[in-house]
């Protein structure tokens, strides 16, 4: 009973692929998708791809997308290695190039794309197809450069062009003025002399006697 237990056990952990699917890399689920494809599998197909894919996928008529998914299949060759990868920075999206023998209408070199996308901790198809064009190479993913502190930078001075002449020569030191020469008093008019400038102005000779006779 205890090998039995343990034996079914260990089918159910075979079965339950949901675990195992989330540690898997791209090479692995495209694997998985690719074999599903080919045995036209087309739920199993849906179960390997995005949401976005998947939604696109079941909003078509079933014989629609059986007819799709056998006409996929039938350009897939049966065999392939897988060429180039190239993951993201971010970890969430990745690219798969891979080559192999078609055997669709003639035998020739067929071409493989895939992308990925990372939905929770499970890669998953988000476009794939196959061709006779051989596709450019992957893009090597680029880290996004560190971003550098910025500089301080000093503020931009104002000149203010002047025309500029010769130098002046040096001049000498300058002396000591002499001390201003003192004003002589201006001697003031006397009363007298103020009086007969007075009688001066009177209009007529008679005017001028009668005034200076007051003074006399």
């Amino acid at each position: 009973m205890r090998l039995r237990h343990a034996l079914y056990g260990c089918a159910l952990f075979v079965l339950n692929c949901t675990g195992v699917i989330a540690q898997e890399d791209p090479e692995a689920v495209y694997a998985r998708l690719h074999a599903a494809m080919l045995a036209g599998k087309a739920e199993e197909v849906m179960g390997y791809s995005t949401a976005a894919t998947k939604a696109e996928l079941a909003a078509k008529p079933q014989t629609e997308r059986d007819a799709l998914l056998r006409s996929l299949a039938q350009a897939a060759p049966k065999t392939y290695a897988i060429t180039e990868k190239s993951i993201a920075p971010d970890g969430k999206s990745a690219t798969l190039r891979g080559s192999g023998v078609s055997e669709f209408q003639t035998r020739a070199e067929a071409y493989l794309t895939a992308s990925f996308r990372k939905e929770g901790e499970a890669w998953k198809v988000a476009s794939w197809g196959w061709s006779n064009q051989k596709p450019p190479p992957v893009a090597k993913p680029v880290a996004p450069a560190t971003a550098k502190p910025a500089e301080e930078v000093a503020p931009p001075q104002v000149v203010i062009a002047r025309k500029v002449g010769p130098l002046p020569a040096a001049a000498a030191p300058a002396r000591p003025e002499a001390a201003p020469a003192p004003v002589a008093a201006t001697k003031r008019p006397s009363r007298a002399h103020l009086d007969a400038r007075a009688c001066l102005r009177q209009p007529t000779d008679r005017a001028i006697m009668q005034c200076a006779e007051k003074y006399r």
